[in-house]
Parts: C-alpha cells; structure tokens; sequence
C-alpha cells in the first residue's frame, strides 16, 4: 500500500510539473469563457487579430480573446467584449435560431452575422 502512495504521489508532482511549465505558452493554457480568467501568457498564439474598442485593446485568436496586462505585460483570456466584430468564428460553433433570428453560439458567447464579420452580442432572449 505505501508504495503504490507514493507512486500516487509523484505521478501528481509530475503533473503539477507538468502544468505549470505548458501554461507558459499560449495554447497551453485555456480558460473557458466566460467565468474564468487565465493565467498571464508571455506571446499571443499565431495568427491573432488586435481589435480596439475605445480606450481598449483586444487580441483575438480562435473564438478566444486576450487583454495585456497593465503591471506584467503578458496577457490574459478575458470575457469577449459585447460589441466586438470578429472576422471568424471557430469550427464547433452552434446555429442557433431565437425569435426568428439566427445567431451563432460559440463556448457560451453569442455572434450575430453582421456586414464586417460576426458581432459579439448579449445572449439573446
């Protein structure tokens, strides 16, 4: 019984390990929106796009949005911003028609087809 322990043991050490290196990279890590942040990331995976809103900057990059940090200069997932126009949404998302109206739903987050691309919308009820 103690062996298998401690084999327990440093599987989750590994793990562990494991974990916090990956999470060093962009695609390592992934928070689902919209109830979670990541953890800041030094690069933006390729092939993102910069989208400002305001007095804010947004990265996109496959349905996933990302701000800079302030303090460290990395970035983190965040919830997308109501009003974003997006060029694309990922393969998986779901066709949904409220009300007579088609909206797409990609990982909680509502699009509506607008002229530009997809606009990031409230859910609709």
């Amino acid at each position: 019984m103690g062996g298998s322990m401690k084999n327990i043991s440093v599987i989750w050490i590994i793990f562990f390990i494991w974990v916090m290196v990956g999470a060093k990279s962009a695609d390592a890590f992934y928070s689902p929106y919209p109830d979670v942040l990541s953890q800041p990331i030094d690069i933006l995976p390729q092939g993102f796009t910069t989208i400002s809103m305001g007095d804010d900057t947004y990265y996109y990059c496959r349905g996933v949005f990302y701000q800079k940090t302030v303090m460290e200069q990395k970035y983190v997932i965040v919830p997308p911003p109501v009003g974003a126009i997006v060029s694309d949404i990922p393969v998986g998302y779901e066709l949904m028609l409220i009300n007579g109206m088609i909206y797409y739903e990609y990982q909680g987050v509502y699009y509506k087809r607008v002229l530009e691309g997809y606009g990031v919308i409230f859910p609709p009820t």
